[in-house]
Order: C-alpha cells, then structure tokens, then sequence
C-alpha cells in the first residue's frame, strides 16, 4: 500500500478510535422546567430545625461522648458548647441576625424558592440542559432534615482528657423528571449532610468553628442544587471517560458539577473492572483525575462509565490504600 492511501485511512481510524467517538459525540440537549420543591412536614416541625422568631438570636449545640464513640446532639443555632465524658468542656458563642434555622423554614415557607433557584442555575450550568418550558419538568420534596453527630472521648494515663464533637444536619429530597404527560422517566433520593459546628480539644488546646446561619444554609442550597444536578445531567447523558485509561483519566464534564478532590467510581466499558478515582483539577467542561488504591484498572479507558461518590455516602468511607509488599 503506498503512503498516500495510508494516510487516509490512518485519519479513519484515529476518528473511529474510542476516545476519538466520545470526544466527537456532542452532549444531547435536554429541556428541563424546574417546578415546585415541595415539603414533606410542617416547615417548623423538621427535626433538625428549631425556628426563633427572634431577630437576633444566640443558639446552643451541645454533645455528650462517650469512651465508646457513641453520641447524640441538638446542633442548630449560632453558638453553643461542647462535652465529653472524658473531662472536656468547651464553650463558645456567637450571635447573628438570622439563625440557620430562620433561612431553613424562610426558604421552607416559599415552597424551597432558593434551593429552587440553585438547580435552575446548577443545570444550566451543564453545558447538556435548556432551563426552560417545553420539554420536561422537574419537581422535588424535602423529605427530612435530621441532626447528626460523631466524635470521641479519651483520657491519658496523666488524666488529660482529648477528643473532638462534630454536629451537622442531613437533609434528604427527592427529585423527579416528568415528560409532558405527566409519566415520570427520572428519580432520584438526593441526601446530602453539611457540618454545623466542631470542637476538639488536645494536650490542653481546644479548637471550636462555627459558621454564621446564612452561610451554613447557602452551603446546603449549593450542595442540594449540585447534586440534583449531576443526577439529572449523567441521566440524560452519562459523566464517561473521554480520554487516557488506567491511572489517570479525563472525563467529559468539568466544573461546577465536578470539584476537585470529588471521588469517583469509574467501571470499564465491560463491567470487568471497577476502580476509585479522586478528581485532582477541573476546567469547563472536562476533568482530570487519578486513582485511588490497586485495583486493577488496565481495563478502564474511553468510554467507562463514572459515578460521584457524593458526601455522606457510605462507600466514601472504604479503604483505598495501595498494597505494598514487605521486604
């Protein structure tokens, strides 16, 4: 064969080459109306929320842990202390014009309009949706809002007592994707947990955070907003590998709905292999990312399919180090 009829051929295969076809492939165009966000409960009766009608109100968080690791809090207000059995107690306060639980039952009263507001923004931002009517609808529910807590207790020989209290509030909505009749095509359960306040204390130091009420409950309107988001978009067109393998691979959606440091479960285009991936920089449009652990990931290239492993999911919490041999 001569050169001249190689080289078309060449060119052939390079654009039938599988990163070459995901690259290629435009992302489908969807028309999504987001419609009410409805809630579950009464607005003041979600368990994670106790509303003041104060305009400048001073809350309490408060924890009691045990040797054991259990525990079991009240968190929500501008301030509050923390307990240990192991002998700690440390106090700290701050006031603020809104509480957390002020915005939460504000929002909650005009049918969730700021978390509304967030997903019109978080899909548009996706580069695959239209936000606007004629096509599909998207409808939500804020099913619960629950405190949670996790710390330690420990007391040395010497009688000094260490250990930390973290407070944070679960929110769970579900979402649903409607067509024009009314049959439902999409849902999906949305859980998402933000941290309200910490304490800690070592070798006679304590450390203690809190955050104002208007930034903790912007934070869930984003955390909620995204989520949704990327459960919507990867429905109607998958987040997949578009270039690289093994190691490290670059995907097809970037920022917002990617963040560095997000993990990944990616699986191989044949379902043989699964590997975990933290995404390491992220650009419009596309991101990079690197595995974690040894899993075996020679079969994960262009077209794999990858899905986030979102906050508070259990599976963030499986161990990735890598095996090494002893000498």
């Amino acid at each position: 064969m001569t050169l001249y009829r190689a080289l078309p051929l060449m060119g052939i295969a390079a654009i039938c080459s599988p990163a070459a076809l995901v690259q290629a492939q435009p992302k489908p165009v969807v028309t999504i109306k987001v419609g009410a966000i409805e809630t579950a409960q009464e607005c003041t009766l979600y368990e994670g929320v106790r509303y003041s009608n104060e305009s400048r109100s001073s809350g309490s968080s408060s924890g009691r842990v045990s040797a054991s690791g259990s525990a079991y809090s009240t968190p929500y207000g501008g301030g509050g202390s923390a307990s240990m059995s192991g002998g700690y107690r440390s106090s700290y306060s701050e006031s603020s014009k809104t509480s957390f639980e002020t915005f939460f039952v504000e929002d909650c009263i005009s049918h969730f309009e700021g978390v509304r507001s967030a997903m019109e923004a978080a899909l548009a931002s996706t580069g695959s949706i239209t936000v606007g009517g004629g096509g599909y609808t998207l409808t939500g529910r804020v099913e619960d809002a629950v405190p949670v807590t996790s710390g330690y207790a420990n007391r040395n020989v010497n009688g000094r007592a260490s250990g930390t209290l973290s407070n944070g509030l679960k929110v769970t909505m579900s979402i649903k994707v409607a067509d024009r009749s009314g049959r439902a095509i999409f849902g999906y359960p949305i859980v998402t947990e933000i941290e309200t306040d910490y304490a800690g204390v070592a070798r006679g130091t304590v450390a203690a955070s809190v955050s104002s009420g208007e930034g903790l409950y912007s934070l869930l309107q984003r955390q909620l907003a995204l989520a949704a988001a990327r459960k919507i978009a990867f429905h109607f067109n998958p987040l997949v590998v578009s270039q690289g393998g093994g190691k490290r691979i670059q995907l097809n959606y970037g920022a917002p709905l990617l963040e560095t440091g997000s993990m990944l479960s990616v699986t191989s285009s044949d379902g043989s292999v699964a590997a975990r991936y933290r995404v390491t920089s992220v650009s419009s449009g596309t991101a990079l990312a690197e595995q974690m652990g040894d899993a075996d990931s020679r079969n994960i290239g262009p077209g794999a399919v990858a899905t986030v492993i979102e906050k508070g999911d259990p599976a963030a919490n499986q161990s990735v180090l890598e095996r090494a041999e002893l000498p």
